[in-house]
């Protein structure tokens, strides 16, 4: 005698198995004997939704929900497929009513909370994670969900706390471990990120991305031949890895080895050919090495792929600077700050090309909102002091050039034209202290 619940559960053993096309066909034939057998209906939408075909789930939880209308867990498969497609509100609709049927239903909560994050609300995605968390309490899955939200804040305590959490319930839970890594390093507590680091790779040592995130604190920490071991393990593991070619060409440049660096932004670009990053560092390094031709290209394609990239009209402002295209200089270094008005290198440098124009008054200006983007900034002080001196403001020269000394004692070129202020006021005693702590210094008369 025919038995649709044997025939059923064989399905179910070949869905545990993950053969998805043979446990469809056992559940298509239980259907054939009983349409109603929502169970079917919603384990052949289970694995049609396991092999990506989320119109054919939803047309499976669509047939569950008109015999059985509450339902909430074919609601809630309903909106993870929804959410599969691209089709955010319809998820949440379908969440919203899984929840209605069953308050304490965590998982609802958590998806709903990762809709609302990709869409970018924050509060409401903070409110669904708590709710879940709430209900069940040992899902590491939910804290590091809620770390992110925390992270994205830049509530970087908030977000360490949670993933404490999440690994006191999985002490092997790698994302929880690489996203705490990730919170010190975003704090600056770098022995503390390579720890958390080191901790996801001797669980996992095939995790290329761990390799790359541990490669990118040591170039940070300056240690740029652990940074390259580190580079050249990811690329290693996945060979496909554009970023880490991108990272390791940047530590060959920071060691000089321009023809290695030059060599990992040409594979990362084969790779990745619409890359902008790799051909802002490509243009960086051949820049470097004085095929300025060459590197202005590798600029434009970059603002070409991405004209909102600020690092590449920065570095095309300094390549233009150097040819000595004022202009074209002036230009990128307004864009830059257009798109991002909080860079005081941008201010600093576009200062130095109004400088060269002559145009003293708004080079202060660009000099005064780089010092204060960055009180501590070097190269504005000085730069700014050479304006004062220029247009015969001495005292006011010599504060920015003290200030210069104070943050670089060693900075010859500072006592330098500190002393040619000093000796513009006749004091001669102090301008001749500076120009010998200038030539101390290594600088040439």
């Amino acid at each position: 005698m025919f038995d649709e619940s044997d025939l059923f559960r064989r399905g179910v053993d070949l869905q545990e198995k993950k053969d998805y096309d043979q446990a469809i066909q056992v559940f298509t034939e239980v259907l054939k004997a009983n349409p109603r057998y929502t169970e079917a209906l919603y384990a052949r939408g289970n694995c049609y939704e396991a092999k990506g075909l989320h119109d054919t789930a939803i047309e499976n939880y669509n047939e569950v929900l008109r015999y059985s209308p509450r339902e909430a867990v074919a609601y809630y498969n309903r909106a993870c497929a929804y959410g599969k497609k691209g089709e955010r509100h319809q998820a949440l609709t379908d969440y919203d009513k899984a929840i209605e049927l069953d308050p304490e239903y965590a998982k609802a909560y958590y998806n709903r909370g990762l809709t609302w994050f990709k869409m970018g609300r924050f509060d409401k995605a903070l409110a669904d994670y708590d709710e879940a968390i709430r209900i069940n309490d040992k899902d590491a899955d939910f804290y590091v969900s809620r770390g992110l939200v925390h992270a994205v804040r830049r509530d970087f305590d908030a977000a360490i706390a949670d993933y404490d959490r999440a690994i006191q319930c999985n002490p092997k839970h790698l994302k929880a471990l690489g996203n705490r890594a990730n919170a010190f390093e975003m704090q600056g507590k770098f022995s503390e990120a390579v720890q958390g680091y080191d901790d996801v790779i001797r669980i996992d040592p095939k995790d290329a991305k761990a390799h790359l995130n541990r490669g990118i604190v040591y170039s940070r920490l300056g240690d740029h031949d652990r940074a390259i071991e580190d580079y050249t393990e990811a690329v290693r593991l996945n060979p496909k890895y554009a970023r880490a070619y991108v990272n390791r060409g940047l530590a060959y440049a920071k060691k000089r080895l321009t023809d290695k660096a030059v060599a990992d932004f040409d594979e990362a670009i084969r790779l990745e050919p619409k890359n902008a990053e790799a051909y802002v560092s490509r243009g960086s390094a051949r820049s470097a090495i004085g095929r300025r031709e060459e590197a202005l290209k590798d600029y434009d394609e970059a603002v070409r792929i991405n004209p909102k990239l600020v690092k590449a009209y920065y570095n095309r402002g300094i390549l233009h600077g150097l040819e000595g295209r004022l202009e074209s200089a002036l230009a990128d270094y307004t864009r830059a700050i257009e798109l991002d008005p909080r860079d005081a290198h941008a201010y600093c440098h576009r200062g130095v090309i109004y400088t060269r124009k002559h145009e003293l008054g708004l080079a202060l200006a660009d000099y005064d909102q780089a010092l204060k983007l960055d009180p501590e900034y070097l190269a504005a002080f000085y730069n700014r002091g050479l304006v004062h001196r220029i247009q015969g403001r001495l005292d006011e020269a010599i504060a920015d050039f003290n200030e210069a000394v104070r943050i670089d004692p060693n900075y010859a070129r500072a006592y330098q034209n500190r002393a040619l202020a000093y000796d513009q006021k006749g004091d001669q005693a102090k301008a001749t202290a500076d120009m010998t702590k200038a030539k101390q210094l290594g600088l040439s008369a």
